[in-house]
């Protein structure tokens, strides 16, 4: 048994035993330890899992339907861990123009992004605030894991969004900066549109559209097309979004980001979760994933899929927000082609072997 199967054992008595300040304190500095402990995974057998491929754009091979999400590998070190723990495909970032520390917060002295999980209700709660070792140095990580795996069938995606530091032009510029020295180095771009640890507008139309007639303006001169997918955590216009998408070139729409309705979400959580849940949302506030935003993010993606199918030409839809079980992917697949994980994920790595993660969420 693995040192990360204990903890997720532990963990519902950790989060009852410590006060919500330690426990989510604790989570917080932790987290980093936990996922760069992953780069030394190596597989006790050979993993392909080829279940549920698919081709896309003509050019885009996936070995399976089910990706991780951004968030997970923010600078492409676990690219290898994500390759051979039979992922069909991975997003690397979000990854910003230069370094960005994302929010900082201390507690008892020590300084971290924070984050914690919600034990009881297998959700999450993140205020990270796009951490990011910039760029250059996420192209270089991609690049050496390309050069030393040769990867098949497994495509990389770049999550990008403007600098949290930078306003107006200036901030976009810096996701046409990030295009142009990565087009020749991954698969496809996913444009963050939806964070909401940092100031953004996500649910603007006409602000979005001057965004995408740039990014398309960019894309002139490549001679390769790569695909570019746009990630939303609010979609309060779902035609108008996909005839946008549709009007500016754009390939493909990733649903739903971290959620932030706390009323809403709430109720939705176990009770033994809620005095973490009111201790970090009012003190950090924060994105919810995880199981508590299955349902909606089910539901949104279904609609996305019925107004699709009446528009001239489809938008490939991702789905993205809830998925846990097998049970999650059969019914994703009715609506579309392509979805991503994270905070579940996570969760089945403290509770399954990991070899056989993949092939079983895919195998319906």
């Amino acid at each position: 048994m693995r040192l990360q199967h204990f903890e997720h054992k532990l963990r519902p008595f950790f989060q009852d035993l410590l006060s919500e300040k330690a426990f989510s304190a604790l989570y917080s500095l932790a987290r980093p330890k936990a996922i760069k402990a992953l780069e030394n995974f190596t597989p006790s057998k050979g993993i392909i899992n080829q279940t549920h491929s698919i081709k896309l754009f003509d050019n885009l091979n996936f070995r399976n339907d089910l990706g991780n999400a951004a968030g997970f590998d923010k600078d492409g070190s676990l690219l290898p861990f994500n390759y051979k723990i039979g992922a069909g495909f991975s997003v690397v970032g979000t990854v910003l123009n230069k370094k960005h520390s994302g929010n900082l917060y201390k507690n008892y002295g020590m300084t971290s992004n924070m984050w914690t999980p919600l034990t009881h209700s297998d959700s999450a709660l993140n205020s990270l605030g796009l951490p990011s070792l910039g760029i250059d140095h996420t192209l270089d990580n991609i690049k050496k894991f390309c050069d030393r795996f040769q990867p098949k069938n497994f495509p990389i995606g770049l999550s990008i969004m403007g600098h949290p530091a930078e306003e107006g032009q200036k901030k976009h510029d810096g996701v046409l900066q990030c295009i142009e020295k990565a087009k020749d180095e991954v698969d496809f771009f996913e444009i963050n549109e939806s964070c909401p640890n940092v100031s953004h507008h996500d649910s603007d139309l006409g602000e979005l559209q001057i965004r995408l007639q740039s990014i398309h303006e960019a894309r002139k001169s490549v001679q390769k097309t790569t695909p570019v997918f746009i990630k939303m955590g609010k979609i309060p216009d779902a035609r108008g979004l996909l005839e946008l998408l549709l009007k500016e070139n754009i390939e493909g729409l990733v649903a739903l980001n971290t959620q932030t309705d706390y009323p809403t979400f709430k109720k939705l959580l176990h009770q033994k979760d809620h005095k973490l849940f009111d201790y970090y949302t009012g003190n950090y506030k924060g994105g919810m994933s995880g199981k508590i935003i299955r349902e909606h993010s089910l539901s949104t993606i279904k609609n996305l899929n019925e107004i699709n199918s009446t528009l001239p030409k489809k938008i490939e839809l991702i789905h993205v927000g809830g998925i846990s079980n097998p049970e999650d992917v059969k019914q994703s697949r009715n609506y579309c082609e392509l979805r991503e994980w994270y905070t579940c994920f996570m969760s089945a790595l403290g509770s399954q072997e990991w070899e056989n993660i993949y092939s079983n969420m895919t195998a319906t």
